[in-house]
């Protein structure tokens, strides 16, 4: 318990100035919910600090050596290989750190599962209260970031029987195909 207060006030610390993508919510609410999902699927320690983790190395400027010096070697590796490389463009980006992620441990495809359902969530939970216009915030067009889904989906898949793999591909069906207008389902045409 004392890694994980460590790891929050130091991710707390380092998000501190960040909101989620267009929106007004701090940053370390993602996080929490990637602590949580973690902590659901009874993820180990040092699994759990690093989904803390995750996004302090390529979001805050933190080196990989200073997570290793503060929270271990196995939290470092654990962080470095769900980093993404931010020089890149954004697909070529995207598809490269999910082939990367396809052959890591399965401890890395459940932070990278969580944090993606996390992500998925929001995206579904803001199209409800503002729609098709949330694409606008992202980097990637809507296409894009629905094939970046696809990637993680495949590359996620040997994690499928996993509560949190089951509720991502649910609501990567939810936004990308169904979703709920004027309180009805309706079924959206595939991009």
């Amino acid at each position: 318990m004392i890694a994980y207060n460590r790891a929050i006030a130091f991710a707390r610390e380092k998000h501190k100035k960040q909101n989620r993508k267009g929106t007004l919510l701090p940053y370390i609410v993602h996080i929490y919910e990637v602590l949580q999902l973690l902590k659901e699927e009874n993820a180990d320690d040092d699994t759990i600090v690093a989904g803390i983790l995750h996004d302090v190395v390529e979001d805050c400027g933190v080196s990989i050596e200073e997570i290793e010096q503060i929270f271990g070697y196995e939290v470092s590796v654990l962080v470095q290989n769900e980093s993404e490389d931010k020089s890149l463009n954004y697909c070529q980006r995207k598809k490269l750190h999910m082939q990367h992620i396809a052959n890591c441990s399965d401890r890395v495809k459940l932070i990278n599962c969580a944090d993606k359902l996390s992500n998925l969530r929001g995206i579904y939970l803001d199209l409800q209260c503002f729609g098709e216009e949330v694409w606008n915030r992202f980097n990637g067009t809507k296409n894009e970031i629905k094939t970046y889904y696809c990637y993680a989906l495949d590359a996620l898949n040997s994690i499928k029987d996993r509560k949190v793999y089951k509720a991502l591909k649910y609501y990567f069906k939810k936004v990308f195909y169904n979703r709920k207008v004027n309180g009805k389902i309706v079924k959206l045409k595939s991009v």
